[in-house]
């Protein structure tokens, strides 16, 4: 039986409009009162999957930014992390670039060194606004304890950046392209996998009891660790050779889901 279901965000169950389509809401509901819970993984900050959650009024288990953080459905911290500030000031200063915008998030804020129209078109997709932060670097350890840094840019300048950071800081940062134009750099042992294994800890559950959906790079840890893994049709090659099952929506993954349980009741 399956008694959990995961859900990435963007590209998955939110639209690229920050709301959740009908059909998927109700999918959530079905899956809720049939005795799965419900979580949600995503590499956005937990202020907007609350957000999201109430938008919907709802509340669910939530992995934040990648697993940096990992929440109950009623509010329990099970895990935090950030980085040291003194790699997270080496790691700012070499992905600094012209080309790329660079984004620092703590707990529950995005940050950038200065504001421009590209910052404001960004702002777009997010639910809270994006601070400014002069002296970025100056701040970490200081008013600021970053969890994430993001760099946006070029694909294939973001490829050749996370081949780079992993060969110099490999054993202190495991590295995400988590969309095409965006790389999400995280202190180790940070993954959607590994903090989904502290959530099934807390709740006593095997990863086989587990039924998880996703798009992205980063949803190959959890892809790994769980059998029952579906990826979305619109996914990268790379990404879906990692699930079981391929679908169209996260109401498609919640529709089997259901069906196996009745079979296996």
């Amino acid at each position: 039986m399956i008694k959990l279901f995961v859900s990435d965000l963007d590209g998955t169950l939110l639209h690229e409009e920050k709301y959740i389509e009908q059909h998927n809401i109700e999918a959530l509901q079905h899956l809720q009162k049939s005795g799965v819970e419900v979580c949600l993984a995503s590499g956005r900050m937990d202020s907007e999957i609350v957000k999201i959650s109430t938008d919907i009024n709802n509340t669910f288990h939530r992995i934040s930014q990648n697993g940096a953080f990992v929440l109950t459905h009623d509010d329990k911290p099970l895990h935090t992390k950030v980085f040291d500030h003194t790699l997270a000031s080496e790691l700012y200063k070499r992905t600094m670039n012209p080309n790329h915008i660079i984004l620092v998030c703590s707990n529950d804020t995005n940050y950038v060194e200065e504001r421009n129209d590209i910052i404001n078109e960004i702002e777009k997709y997010m639910f809270f606004p994006i601070q400014e932060q002069l002296h970025m670097a100056d701040s970490f350890g200081e008013s600021l304890s970053p969890s994430k840094i993001t760099v946006l840019g070029d694909h294939d300048e973001l490829v050749a950046l996370q081949a780079e950071l992993n060969e110099q800081f490999g054993e202190q940062i495991d590295t995400y392209i988590s969309a095409k134009r965006c790389l999400d750099i995280m202190p180790k042992h940070i993954s959607k996998g590994n903090a989904i294994q502290i959530l099934l800890d807390h709740l006593n559950l095997k990863p086989e009891e587990v039924a998880c959906v996703g798009d992205s790079f980063n949803d190959i840890p959890m892809f790994q660790l769980i059998p029952n893994s579906f990826a979305m049709d619109t996914a990268p090659e790379g990404v879906k050779q990692h699930a079981s099952a391929v679908v169209s929506s996260v109401s498609e993954a919640a529709h089997i889901i259901l069906e196996r349980n009745k079979v296996k009741q």
